[in-house]
């Protein structure tokens, strides 16, 4: 057949798929990553390439990397990554070193898509997510030797920025480390990359920081669901001590705030259908989902965050579109607070209102309540979206009611906050 068509083979879609569903990603992987390097090496490129490929699969992987990538040969996607990188007042360098203990990783298909072609926000949330956890659970059951194992839930997801979009066909790569411990916490901090393995291009998308805390592993009453003393994390400067001390404090400060606080969340309007409803009012923007909690979307029969975040963006984009009448993006998201964890089996309950605009873009409010056979309804997780619109200049919010502008003006200063916080990064 001749070693050209074994090539074309091995790099078709169909062999693509059949390698995702496999148990050789990582080999399929090291293969096309070998070609895009040795595919213009001269007459004995063939076999540099196979001994690359056989170097590359079959080293031991280390205990604390995982590798994973995807590749699309599409020409909108060779045609985007040569432009160069945007440069934005968003923008700034990622918080982890090139080398950390976890790099996590996942091939990226096309129904991580969100209706405008790039990666769902969502979507990056959730991987962002399974990294935290990862790396959180390995910090806080090493050296137990299986004893007593713990899990970690997720408290707390600080301000996250999308700086630059993700495709379908690039690599994402997920960078995760603790970088603070508490007595009873743990910070960790995740850095997002796209990757082209054909142009080598790699682009820094994200960086998020997760606030964790460890709970045994085997209580099923969520009220008895009480955390345990953390590790501490070794090898910190003072430096880098007091700066994670003032972060803790400073979540610390913002979430027993936000807890004591009793978010009243704007009604649904039930009695009246969209049709009846002003437009580009927030009711005409209002949006609802429920959720049944699956055995998929727990860990020891609890939901993880990352499955709460990506159907909180969900829910306020659905609010976004409906106002702006054209796709969006997410662009940031506020600080989200999780109160009280969610259980298999559970209904998840997420409602969004549109709370301020700008010329360009829609902050949405989006709260998440949760219900079960034996559990009363309680409020979970609220949080601040805010979407940027790939069409014209957003529509000004009408507002009909006091409370709407309270709203508002609060959305005001928050939209302000961050502007300032760019220009302080692009500095």
């Amino acid at each position: 057949l001749g070693t050209p068509f074994l090539l074309r083979m091995l790099l078709s879609g169909s062999f693509a798929r059949a390698v995702v569903k496999g148990t050789r990603n990582s080999f399929a992987i090291s293969c096309l990553r070998s070609y895009a390097h040795t595919s213009a090496g001269g007459p004995n490129r063939w076999k540099r390439w196979f001994q690359t490929i056989l170097s590359n699969s079959f080293k031991p992987a280390l205990a604390t990397t995982v590798s994973l990538s995807f590749v699309s040969k599409s020409q909108e996607m060779k045609d985007k990554d040569k432009e160069k990188a945007p440069t934005s007042p968003s923008q700034r360098p990622p918080a982890l070193p090139s080398s950390v203990p976890i790099e996590l990783s996942r091939m990226m298909l096309p129904d991580d898509t969100n209706p405008s072609g790039n990666v769902h926000g969502g979507t990056i949330l959730k991987l962002v997510e399974q990294a935290g956890n990862i790396v959180a659970t390995r910090h806080c059951n090493k050296g137990k030797g299986g004893k007593e194992p713990v899990i970690t839930i997720l408290v707390r997801a600080d301000h996250i920025d999308f700086l630059q979009p993700m495709y379908v066909g690039e690599i994402s790569q997920l960078q995760a480390a603790v970088t603070y411990t508490s007595p009873r916490s743990m910070e960790v901090t995740v850095d997002v990359w796209a990757e082209n393995v054909l142009s080598g291009i790699r682009r820094h998308t994200n960086t998020a920081t997760l606030w964790y805390v460890a709970v045994p592993h085997d209580v099923e009453d969520a009220a008895k669901l009480n955390s345990v003393p953390v590790p501490p994390l070794k090898g910190l400067t003072a430096e880098e001590q007091k700066s994670g001390q003032e972060r803790y404090m400073k979540q610390k400060t913002e979430r027993l705030a936000f807890s004591m606080m009793k978010k009243s969340a704007i009604n649904v309007c039930n009695n009246c259908s969209q049709s009846t409803v002003e437009e580009c009012t927030v009711a005409a923007s209002q949006s609802a989902l429920a959720n049944i909690v699956h055995p998929s979307d727990c860990i020891d029969n609890y939901v993880v965050g990352g499955t709460l975040m990506k159907m909180m963006d969900n829910t306020a984009g659905i609010s976004a579109i409906r106002h702006c009448k054209t796709l969006t993006l997410t662009a940031c998201i506020d600080a989200i607070n999780f109160l009280e964890p969610v259980r298999n089996g559970e209904v998840m309950l997420f409602t969004s209102w549109p709370t301020f605009t700008s010329n360009r873009s829609i902050e949405v409010e989006v709260t998440c309540e949760a219900e079960g056979l034996h559990a009363k309804r309680r409020q979970v997780a609220n949080a601040f979206f805010t979407f940027v619109t790939l069409g014209d200049l957003v529509v000004p919010l009408r507002l009909r009611t006091a409370d709407e502008e309270r709203r508002f003006k609060e959305g005001l200063e928050r939209y302000i906050a961050r502007k300032e916080q760019r220009q302080k990064l692009h500095v």
